[in-house]
């Protein structure tokens, strides 16, 4: 019986690792997708809302305005304008949280390719018992 050669040898693993490429790269483009669709959805509901928050809003502090100007005078312009200031400020505060938790790009091929460069290393553990294979 004939074992195969080195040049065959070389062939099946290079073809393994191009094989192994070609679905990272794969996962990679999903996750861009689905990264870049989340981002156009994002901008785009976020530009709606501030139009038709930015209009309830103008309405409302119009009708606040009008209806304590007999009694709080230019005072109700400054309330206004600070409670405008203190839900901008939070708004901000819970983005710049939520920015900072957010998972990296690409995370999940990140972690594949680890696992793929532990196992041409010989590494038998990089893979834990309970994950996707």
């Amino acid at each position: 019986m004939n074992e195969p050669g080195l040049p065959e040898a070389l062939a099946r693993f290079g073809g393994s690792v191009f094989g192994m490429l070609q679905n990272r790269l794969e996962l990679v483009s999903l996750e861009l997708g689905e990264a870049g669709g989340r981002v156009v959805l994002t901008i785009i509901a976020s530009f709606a809302a501030l139009l038709l928050l930015g209009g309830a809003v103008a309405a409302l502090s119009a009708w606040v305005a009008v209806a304590l100007w007999s009694t709080l005078g230019h005072a109700v312009l400054g309330w206004l304008a600070l409670a405008y200031f203190a839900a901008g400020a939070g708004l901000l505060w819970w983005l710049r949280a939520r920015l900072r938790n957010s998972p990296p790009l690409l995370a999940d091929t990140l972690a594949e390719l680890r696992v793929d460069a532990a196992l041409l290393r010989g590494e038998t553990d990089a893979r834990k018992p309970n994950e996707r294979a």
